[in-house]
């Protein structure tokens, strides 16, 4: 059988909180030959001793279960990322083109988040950002949205972050900025639907009403990629 170590810098803290208790009777120039009256320093001493080893201990296992804790998140954490790699590995090039477009755009409306402060504004890059996620993370489970996650990809989303950087420039009314910030989400939340209903008819006929409003700002860039 393993013999119990005891722990060393518990059992100084405890005893200097005993000798403490000894040195303040000492300074109070109370009495050391009353037999009586030692009991009290000694019965003092030893509560010191107890309470400062109990509060030691306790907040030794605390820290070992915090410890504990955490390399058990790490533990999963690195179980999660295996998983991730080996399904990963299983996926087709365009698959994986997608999902590193993803990455970059997710990146991308991560920084405009920490550069606009306005709430409002902040709650609709984090749609954008909820709506990107879902959609990247489709084409893991059907390949066959391809077309869909791309056209999302290559059209909303840098329109979206597109005008975004306008709205961080813009100076007075940014309204209509923030309107059709809104319509580009509407517009998200019926591509996502769309990945579900494989239909993207409506999804042409709302491109095309959409783009004409957003040529009318002079904000509709074909050739707009999410920096890399």
């Amino acid at each position: 059988m393993e013999k119990k170590r005891i722990p060393i810098p518990r059992l100084i803290g405890s005893l200097a909180a005993a000798g403490l208790v000894w040195a303040l009777w000492a300074i109070l120039g109370l009495p050391f030959s009353n037999a009586w009256l030692l009991a009290l320093p000694t019965a003092g001493s030893i509560l010191a001793f107890r309470g400062t080893w109990f509060l030691q201990k306790r907040k030794a296992d605390r820290k070992a279960a915090e410890l504990h804790a955490a390399d058990a998140a790490a533990a999963a954490r690195q179980e999660k990322e295996r998983l991730a790699r080996e399904a990963d590995a299983a996926l087709t090039p365009q698959q994986k083109e997608v999902l590193e477009e993803g990455r970059l755009a997710l990146g991308e409306l991560g920084k405009l988040y920490a550069r606009l402060p306005e709430e409002s504004i902040r709650g609709r890059i984090m749609e954008l950002l909820s709506l990107t996620d879902r959609i990247v993370e489709d084409v893991r489970t059907d390949p066959a949205d391809l077309p869909l996650i791309r056209r999302f990809l290559r059209y909303y989303l840098p329109t979206a972050i597109r005008v975004l950087h306008e709205y961080d420039r813009a100076q007075g009314d940014r309204s209509r900025l923030e309107t059709l910030l809104d319509e580009l989400i509407a517009s998200g939340r019926s591509q996502y639907d769309g990945l579900f209903a494989n239909d993207a008819t409506d999804l042409d006929l709302e491109i095309g009403v959409l783009e004409t409003k957003l040529r009318a700002e002079g904000l509709s860039a074909p050739d707009f990629h999410i920096p890399e």
